[in-house]
């Protein structure tokens, strides 16, 4: 397991204890849970780009019609 020395503006570390503390969990795992949720958000909005990326050169038609709603 690494270790991470994590700088944090004072207001955004009171606020990550205290619902930390709220949700019966250490910081630490609090801190883990955030990322592990933004990592997985990252890969999901590459996945998204590559799918619309597929759409857009392989889909004409549908491309046309997203084209359209705007």
């Amino acid at each position: 397991m690494a270790n991470l020395n994590l700088r944090l503006p004072d207001d955004l570390h009171a606020a990550a204890v205290t619902e930390a503390e709220t949700s019966h969990t250490s910081l630490n795992s609090a801190i883990c849970d955030a990322l592990r949720d933004w990592v997985a958000m990252r890969a999901l909005s590459r996945k998204e780009d590559l799918i619309l990326d597929q759409v857009m050169r392989e889909d004409t038609d549908l491309l046309a019609l997203i084209r359209e709603a705007e």
